[in-house]
């Protein structure tokens, strides 16, 4: 192999390698816009599984009896809430809400994508109550 190939495909390995680190940078930074914090447990839960890190709310269980509440904390100013949960069994409520207002609150199985304005981004709650429920429930932060 000639010296201008090996040249060239170093170059090429080299601004792959470059381009790789700008996205993961970018990646992390997009994720740490937000902060979700446990603020109350008042419930009963059977394999509870907590998927939850930098901007997913992601939790999974075959029973809950009681209530998860959650406090988001953004860098954004106005975000995006895509809610997507499944209810296999029992009763589900998935209730999001600040100081002022509900802004989202919804029964059972949903997929559905909320806008929280700079307004209402002050003390925002995830609030999950289960009655004998088997459930996922992702919402992810963007």
């Amino acid at each position: 192999m000639s010296t201008m190939k090996k040249k060239l495909i170093e170059c090429v390995l080299i601004c792959l390698i470059c381009i790789g680190g700008i996205y993961e940078y970018v990646n992390i930074n997009q994720k740490n816009d937000f902060k979700i914090t446990n603020v109350d447990w008042d419930a009963e839960a059977k394999n509870w599984t907590d998927n939850t890190k930098n901007n997913m709310y992601d939790i999974k269980f075959q029973i809950l009896n009681g209530t998860d509440l959650k406090e988001i904390k953004s860098s954004k100013p106005t975000y995006t809430m895509k809610i997507d949960s499944t209810v296999e069994k029992g009763e589900l409520k998935i209730k999001i809400y600040n100081d002022k207002k509900i802004l989202f609150e919804k029964d059972g199985t949903t997929n559905k994508t909320i806008t929280v304005s700079n307004e209402d981004s002050e003390n925002v709650k995830i609030e999950i109550t289960g009655k004998k429920a088997e459930s996922h429930v992702k919402i992810k932060l963007t």
